[in-house]
């Protein structure tokens, strides 16, 4: 899956970096960083937030952050935000572990993407997704 993933932006990349050959448009072969905030506040303080898409999920409780070069494996940056390479999954897995690294609550999530308009493509802005706690039935 991963090489399925890597090979697909490859070819985004050097479709973006071709695109200018018709037109005065030359696309650096960069890339970016699509964000996604996960507010958890509800739980209070003390709480480790992971999220989960295709690609897998972000460090758990004492895991050791995924290595960067899996493109669009989630990478917790701080306040809630994380990083998703230049992937923008449709749905997530959001689960809340307290101090301790017991789970509190696992569920599932849609992500709402806005993406950009530039010619040359650029960072997608998902709203922000609000975690809070399930009552019991």
């Amino acid at each position: 899956m991963r090489r399925m993933l890597a090979i697909g932006m490859l070819g985004l990349v050097l479709a973006l970096g071709t695109t200018g050959c018709s037109s005065d448009l030359v696309c650096p072969a960069i890339g970016w960083n699509n964000t996604v905030q996960v507010d958890a506040s509800a739980f209070g303080d003390a709480v480790l937030v992971q999220l989960c898409v295709d690609a897998g999920c972000s460090a758990g409780p004492g895991e050791e952050p995924a290595p960067s070069s899996d493109m669009g494996m989630p990478v917790h940056a701080e306040d809630g935000v994380f990083n998703l390479s230049m992937t923008a999954p449709e749905e997530a897995t959001i689960r809340v572990y307290d101090a301790a690294g017991t789970l509190l609550q696992e569920s599932g999530h849609e992500i709402e993407w806005t993406h950009s308009t530039e010619a040359c493509g650029g960072p997608g802005v998902a709203a922000p997704i609000t975690v809070i706690p399930e009552r019991p039935s």
